[in-house]
């Protein structure tokens, strides 16, 4: 399929230059400024302000990208309606954030960061909210452009700050993210109107909000429960932990490197939903591009979950200069929950496109439970350690029954390819390890020779498989091209 893989290539590139850019050089730095204690406090705030944005979106972004994307007759007004929709939710969402923020004990400054990040959930939950119609309509090449705008001004600004101010403030990450995404926000809507991607006139079509809010629903608890079992670690462990702040700091600095290897998984989700839910509606076959989309996570996310394993203090040097020690345990649980997760986003975007809400609703519910209990047993032990084997134990289980699920739905002898894929590649990935180890492993260059020999590997013939490359390089979705923007050109 050439339109994905080339509109996959152009997000990827953009993306790849800014977004982990952002996160591998500001970001890091930011955290070795302000300390682990200082970082640790903002961390848990960041999660807690995203883990409640299932009031502020309330599954309208992934309903109306699945419903634009299926050309469902009124996807118009119920866009329309959806931006109706959020006027109500906005008020909502601060008063539920601020007194959830209440009675978890945050009080004073703890309470103004609160609501300033809560505030930049908004001004995202807009940004990705015209995204979903660009993504829906096929308007890859603008919301490739879109989605790196905020981090692309952020890198900027904040990267100026940290090099000419001695001590960098909190509230300057909170300002800069504020300005960037309002900027970010207004210039998209601009382009989504310059485009017309929105009809102007839907006056007599039906716009209830509380109809769109209603097919949201199953969307929003499925981010709810989701964000549970990736967010609510932090929060349990600040909150709980004998050294709560510094603990969440230690496991923050691993965890933004897990955001920013997870960026890849995203990106191939934001552009399977549309391509799947058009393939489905058509009758077409998703098997090879599910598999293919899956064999390069594999390759990604096992090269980086097998190197973290081996040299996990290299890995971290290379972002941070302090306490490297304390947070080298966690960096290879985190990472190894990175490779299982980036292939839950094939299985879960194809179920998603189907329409299985509630099979991925119950699968994600045992996944947060599963991370809550363990968080409970294991938090008072082992502290941000065990917060870590947590995420990834029940990442682990969540994965792979989405992929039973997904096997199910689409039956056939082709998903063994991945289970081929996934063999050869950790053998050929232990054996480069095992000779790394030969060699002096604190060398700076020993992390990215190894990391490039590993995803070198995963294009021996038999880890890629020849077949899906084919396909996906010479199957045309005719469906999906005739339906393309003249404006996207």
């Amino acid at each position: 399929m050439k339109q994905f893989l080339s509109h996959l290539s152009l997000l990827m590139l953009l993306n790849l230059l800014i977004k982990p850019v952002y996160l591998l050089v500001v970001d890091t730095r930011i955290q070795d400024v302000l300390g682990p204690e200082e970082f640790g406090r903002y961390f848990p705030l960041l999660s807690l302000s995203i883990l409640l944005n299932i009031v502020l979106d309330a599954g309208l972004s992934n309903h109306m990208t699945r419903l634009i994307s299926s050309r469902h007759a009124g996807w118009q007004a119920a866009y329309s309606a959806g931006w109706k929709a959020k006027g109500v939710l906005i008020p909502l969402y601060f008063i539920v954030l601020m007194a959830t923020g209440w009675a978890l004990g945050y009080r004073g400054e703890s309470l103004e960061w609160l609501a300033w990040v809560g505030l930049n959930q908004v001004l995202l939950s807009g940004v990705l909210f015209i995204r979903a119609g660009l993504q829906g309509l096929g308007a890859h090449r603008t919301d490739a452009w879109v989605s790196i705008l905020d981090r692309s001004l952020l890198l900027v600004g904040l990267g100026i700050l940290l090099a000419i101010q001695p001590g960098f403030q909190i509230v300057w990450l909170l300002g800069g993210t504020s300005i960037a995404l309002l900027i970010a926000g207004c210039l998209a809507l601009w382009r989504l109107r310059i485009n017309r991607l929105v009809a102007e006139n839907t006056a007599s079509e039906p716009t209830n909000i509380w109809t769109q809010l209603a097919k949201g629903w199953p969307y929003a608890l499925l981010f709810l429960l989701m964000m549970t079992y990736h967010r609510v670690d932090a929060i349990m462990l600040e909150r709980s932990a004998t050294n709560g702040a510094k603990e969440a700091g230690w496991y923050a600095m691993s965890y933004r490197l897990f955001e920013a290897a997870n960026m890849i998984g995203y990106l191939f989700a934001t552009l399977l939903l549309p391509y799947f839910s058009r393939m489905l509606a058509n009758k077409t076959d998703v098997r090879p591009l599910a598999i293919g989309a899956s064999q390069l996570l594999l390759v990604g996310g096992g090269a980086v979950a097998w190197t973290a394993c081996f040299w996990p203090d290299s890995f971290l040097r290379l972002f941070y200069d302090h306490e490297i020690a304390e947070a080298a345990p966690i960096f290879p649980w985190l990472m190894v929950s990175f490779a299982i997760f980036a292939q839950g986003y094939v299985f879960s975007t194809l179920l998603t496109a189907r329409g299985n809400l509630r099979l991925l609703n119950s699968v994600a519910a045992i996944g947060a439970f599963g991370n809550i209990a363990l968080n409970f047993l294991w938090i008072p032990e082992y502290g941000a350690l065990g917060c870590a084997m947590a995420s990834a134990l029940t990442q682990a289980l969540v994965v792979i029954l989405q992929c039973i699920a997904s096997v199910l739905k689409h039956p056939g002898s082709a998903w063994w390819k991945l289970v081929k894929s996934l063999a050869l590649h950790s053998l050929l990935c232990g054996a480069i390890c095992g000779i790394g180890l030969r060699w002096d492993s604190d060398v700076w260059w020993m992390v990215p020779v190894i990391l490039l020999a590993c995803l070198l590997a995963g294009f021996i013939p038999g880890i890629m498989d020849d077949s899906t490359l084919r396909s996906l390089l010479s199957t045309k979705m005719n469906t999906f091209a005739s339906s393309k923007l003249k404006s996207d050109s």
